[in-house]
């Protein structure tokens, strides 16, 4: 009999499981994404997720893949929370974003 592989479901687990399952459904934006971010983070240190879905638009569907997306952004590119802030779109309801950069 073969054993069955243990299932992690840790917090980060679930967490980086559901980053994978957004973004894979999600390629082309993920990639405008990406490339955006870039572009903010050398123009001015910090990006936040705010900034770049207002340089490329929203994404279809689901709004969680913007957060799916600035996260694995920022994990790729070795980036840190430097503050948080109130976002300034009122579409967001003063919703607090992560403000990313390099901290080292």
């Amino acid at each position: 009999m073969t054993a069955q592989p243990e299932l992690d479901f840790s917090g980060p687990a679930l967490r980086d499981r559901g980053i994978s399952k957004v973004l894979a459904n999600n390629e082309e934006w993920k990639q405008r994404f990406f490339t955006a971010a870039a572009m903010i983070v050398q123009a001015r240190g910090t990006v936040t997720s705010d900034l770049v879905v207002e340089a490329i638009g929203e994404p279809d569907g689901s709004p969680n893949v913007i957060g799916a997306a600035m996260r694995s952004f920022a994990v790729s590119n070795k980036l840190q929370v430097v503050h948080y802030m109130k976002s300034q779109k009122p579409k967001r309801h003063a919703a607090i974003v992560a403000v990313w950069g390099r901290t080292a």
